[in-house]
Protein backbone atom coordinates (compact mmCIF):
# COMPACT_ATOMS: atom_id res chain seq x y z
CA UNK A 1 0.00 0.00 0.00
CA UNK A 2 1.25 3.33 -0.63
CA UNK A 3 0.35 6.22 1.83
CA UNK A 4 -0.04 9.55 0.32
CA UNK A 5 1.49 13.24 1.93
CA UNK A 6 -1.72 13.86 4.23
CA UNK A 7 -1.69 10.61 5.75
CA UNK A 8 2.48 10.87 6.03
CA UNK A 9 2.42 14.28 7.65
CA UNK A 10 -1.11 13.68 9.55
CA UNK A 11 1.12 10.73 11.47
CA UNK A 12 4.11 12.67 12.24
CA UNK A 13 2.40 15.76 13.16
CA UNK A 14 0.43 13.38 15.42
CA UNK A 15 3.21 12.19 17.04
CA UNK A 16 5.13 15.62 17.55
CA UNK A 17 1.95 16.57 18.76
CA UNK A 18 1.77 13.69 21.57
CA UNK A 19 5.65 14.07 21.97
CA UNK A 20 5.48 16.90 25.14
CA UNK A 21 3.07 14.74 27.02
CA UNK A 22 5.43 11.36 26.16
CA UNK A 23 8.06 13.81 27.23
CA UNK A 24 6.52 13.99 30.60
CA UNK A 25 7.28 10.28 31.44
CA UNK A 26 9.96 9.33 33.11
CA UNK A 27 12.86 7.72 30.87
CA UNK A 28 12.83 4.85 33.56
CA UNK A 29 14.33 4.26 37.30
CA UNK A 30 15.23 8.27 37.30
CA UNK A 31 17.94 8.00 34.67
CA UNK A 32 18.19 11.09 33.05
CA UNK A 33 17.15 11.69 29.38
CA UNK A 34 19.55 10.53 26.93
CA UNK A 35 22.17 12.87 25.26
CA UNK A 36 21.48 13.94 21.77
CA UNK A 37 24.45 16.54 21.81
CA UNK A 38 26.93 15.86 19.21
CA UNK A 39 27.34 15.20 15.15
CA UNK A 40 26.06 12.76 13.36
CA UNK A 41 25.92 11.33 9.68
CA UNK A 42 23.22 9.62 8.22
CA UNK A 43 22.42 7.45 4.87
CA UNK A 44 18.86 7.44 3.86
CA UNK A 45 16.40 6.08 1.05
CA UNK A 46 14.21 8.64 -0.23
CA UNK A 47 10.95 8.58 -2.49
CA UNK A 48 8.51 11.15 -3.64
CA UNK A 49 4.87 11.77 -2.65
CA UNK A 50 2.57 14.05 -5.01
CA UNK A 51 2.09 14.82 -8.92
CA UNK A 52 3.31 16.86 -11.06
CA UNK A 53 1.81 18.50 -14.12
CA UNK A 54 2.81 21.28 -17.11
CA UNK A 55 0.15 23.83 -17.61
CA UNK A 56 -0.36 27.45 -19.60
CA UNK A 57 -0.24 29.45 -16.89
CA UNK A 58 -3.33 32.64 -18.84
CA UNK A 59 -5.56 29.78 -19.44
CA UNK A 60 -8.02 27.57 -17.22
CA UNK A 61 -8.18 23.90 -18.01
CA UNK A 62 -5.13 24.18 -20.22
CA UNK A 63 -2.96 21.29 -18.41
CA UNK A 64 -1.77 18.31 -19.20
CA UNK A 65 -2.49 14.76 -16.90
CA UNK A 66 -1.05 14.54 -13.74
CA UNK A 67 1.60 11.77 -13.32
CA UNK A 68 2.71 10.80 -9.88
CA UNK A 69 6.41 11.58 -9.23
CA UNK A 70 8.13 8.47 -9.47
CA UNK A 71 11.96 7.38 -8.54
CA UNK A 72 14.33 7.15 -5.42
CA UNK A 73 17.14 9.17 -4.12
CA UNK A 74 20.03 8.05 -1.77
CA UNK A 75 20.09 11.35 0.79
CA UNK A 76 23.69 11.43 3.06
CA UNK A 77 23.40 13.74 5.59
CA UNK A 78 25.58 15.54 7.93
CA UNK A 79 24.15 17.64 11.03
CA UNK A 80 24.47 18.57 14.66
CA UNK A 81 22.50 18.84 17.54
CA UNK A 82 22.37 20.37 20.68
CA UNK A 83 20.16 19.42 23.75
CA UNK A 84 18.86 21.69 26.81
CA UNK A 85 17.29 18.86 29.36
CA UNK A 86 14.70 17.28 26.74
CA UNK A 87 14.54 20.07 24.22
CA UNK A 88 16.88 20.02 21.12
CA UNK A 89 17.92 22.04 18.23
CA UNK A 90 20.55 21.60 15.43
CA UNK A 91 21.29 22.36 12.06
CA UNK A 92 22.12 19.06 9.00
CA UNK A 93 23.39 19.57 5.76
CA UNK A 94 21.93 16.95 3.08
CA UNK A 95 22.85 15.86 -0.51
CA UNK A 96 20.63 13.82 -2.70
CA UNK A 97 22.49 11.19 -5.14
CA UNK A 98 19.50 9.82 -7.91
CA UNK A 99 16.42 11.15 -9.25
CA UNK A 100 12.52 11.70 -9.46
CA UNK A 101 10.59 11.68 -12.46
CA UNK A 102 6.99 12.39 -13.59
CA UNK A 103 5.60 11.57 -16.79
CA UNK A 104 2.33 13.99 -17.60
CA UNK A 105 0.33 12.74 -19.71
CA UNK A 106 -1.76 14.43 -23.11
CA UNK A 107 -4.70 16.90 -21.57
CA UNK A 108 -7.13 18.29 -23.41
CA UNK A 109 -5.88 21.22 -25.10
CA UNK A 110 -1.94 20.44 -24.67
CA UNK A 111 -0.12 17.26 -26.39
CA UNK A 112 3.34 15.62 -25.90
CA UNK A 113 4.85 12.59 -26.99
CA UNK A 114 6.26 11.42 -23.53
CA UNK A 115 6.85 14.85 -21.67
CA UNK A 116 9.10 14.04 -18.58
CA UNK A 117 9.86 16.06 -15.52
CA UNK A 118 13.06 15.05 -13.69
CA UNK A 119 14.53 16.29 -10.40
CA UNK A 120 18.41 15.68 -9.46
CA UNK A 121 20.88 16.73 -7.24
CA UNK A 122 18.58 17.99 -4.74
CA UNK A 123 20.27 19.33 -1.83
CA UNK A 124 18.94 21.01 1.64
CA UNK A 125 20.37 23.05 4.58
CA UNK A 126 18.31 22.83 7.44
CA UNK A 127 17.45 24.00 11.09
CA UNK A 128 15.40 21.61 13.60
CA UNK A 129 14.37 21.54 16.89
CA UNK A 130 12.84 18.59 18.77
CA UNK A 131 11.86 17.13 22.34
CA UNK A 132 13.13 14.02 23.70
CA UNK A 133 11.18 11.40 24.91
CA UNK A 134 12.68 8.08 26.14
CA UNK A 135 15.12 6.94 23.13
CA UNK A 136 13.02 8.75 20.99
CA UNK A 137 13.52 12.37 19.22
CA UNK A 138 10.90 13.80 17.69
CA UNK A 139 11.49 16.54 15.53
CA UNK A 140 10.61 19.68 13.12
CA UNK A 141 12.82 20.67 10.79
CA UNK A 142 12.96 23.34 7.51
CA UNK A 143 15.27 25.93 5.62
CA UNK A 144 16.94 26.00 1.71
CA UNK A 145 16.37 23.70 -0.69
CA UNK A 146 18.07 23.37 -4.22
CA UNK A 147 17.83 20.84 -7.28
CA UNK A 148 18.85 20.56 -10.53
CA UNK A 149 15.41 20.51 -12.56
CA UNK A 150 14.83 19.09 -16.18
CA UNK A 151 11.99 18.86 -18.62
CA UNK A 152 12.28 17.02 -22.03
CA UNK A 153 10.21 15.39 -24.78
CA UNK A 154 9.58 12.52 -27.01
CA UNK A 155 10.64 10.65 -24.18
CA UNK A 156 13.59 12.42 -23.35
CA UNK A 157 15.13 13.43 -26.53
CA UNK A 158 13.93 16.46 -26.67
CA UNK A 159 14.86 19.07 -24.20
CA UNK A 160 12.65 21.89 -23.45
CA UNK A 161 14.19 23.35 -20.50
CA UNK A 162 16.57 23.01 -17.43
CA UNK A 163 17.82 24.87 -14.42
CA UNK A 164 18.84 24.96 -11.06
CA UNK A 165 15.82 25.72 -8.77
CA UNK A 166 16.05 26.61 -5.23
CA UNK A 167 13.18 26.64 -2.82
CA UNK A 168 12.65 25.66 0.55
CA UNK A 169 11.58 22.45 2.42
CA UNK A 170 9.91 21.67 5.83
CA UNK A 171 9.48 18.43 7.66
CA UNK A 172 8.45 16.28 10.82
CA UNK A 173 10.34 13.53 11.41
CA UNK A 174 12.03 11.28 14.20
CA UNK A 175 14.79 8.94 15.51
CA UNK A 176 14.98 6.18 17.99
CA UNK A 177 18.22 4.61 19.73
CA UNK A 178 18.84 0.99 18.48
CA UNK A 179 22.45 1.60 20.20
CA UNK A 180 25.03 3.64 21.77
CA UNK A 181 25.82 5.44 18.47
CA UNK A 182 23.23 3.80 15.81
CA UNK A 183 19.88 5.52 15.14
CA UNK A 184 16.67 4.57 13.06
CA UNK A 185 15.52 7.81 11.44
CA UNK A 186 12.06 8.03 9.87
CA UNK A 187 10.66 11.97 8.46
CA UNK A 188 8.70 13.49 5.98
CA UNK A 189 9.40 16.48 4.58
CA UNK A 190 7.50 19.03 1.49
CA UNK A 191 9.54 20.62 -1.12
CA UNK A 192 8.70 23.42 -3.13
CA UNK A 193 11.12 24.20 -6.01
CA UNK A 194 9.00 27.14 -7.75
CA UNK A 195 8.45 27.01 -11.36
CA UNK A 196 10.16 25.61 -14.69
CA UNK A 197 9.99 27.36 -17.10
CA UNK A 198 8.40 25.31 -20.38
CA UNK A 199 7.64 28.72 -23.42
CA UNK A 200 10.12 26.31 -25.79
CA UNK A 201 7.09 23.72 -25.39
CA UNK A 202 4.32 25.90 -25.36
CA UNK A 203 4.20 29.38 -24.99
CA UNK A 204 3.53 30.81 -20.94
CA UNK A 205 3.65 27.04 -20.06
CA UNK A 206 5.31 26.13 -16.54
CA UNK A 207 5.47 23.05 -14.30
CA UNK A 208 5.65 23.71 -10.37
CA UNK A 209 8.39 21.52 -8.66
CA UNK A 210 6.99 20.60 -5.72
CA UNK A 211 6.81 17.18 -3.79
CA UNK A 212 6.95 15.36 -0.75
CA UNK A 213 10.10 12.88 0.07
CA UNK A 214 9.15 9.68 2.80
CA UNK A 215 12.84 9.12 4.06
CA UNK A 216 13.77 5.92 6.15
CA UNK A 217 17.35 5.52 7.27
CA UNK A 218 20.04 5.52 9.86
CA UNK A 219 22.26 8.06 11.70
CA UNK A 220 25.76 7.27 13.43
CA UNK A 221 26.51 9.58 16.32
CA UNK A 222 29.55 11.10 18.09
Amino acid sequence: MRYGPDFLSAALLALALCSPVLANEPVGHGDPAPDWTGFYFGAALATPQGDNFWSVTTLADHDLVPDRWDGEAAMLTLGHDWQRGRLTFGASLSVGHGAITATPANGLYLTCVSCDTRVSKLVSLRGRAGIVSGETLFFASGGFARAHVEATNVGGLVPVNHAKLSGWTAGLGMEHRIGDTLTLALSYDHVDLGALDLSAYVPLTKTDITFGLMQVGMNLRW
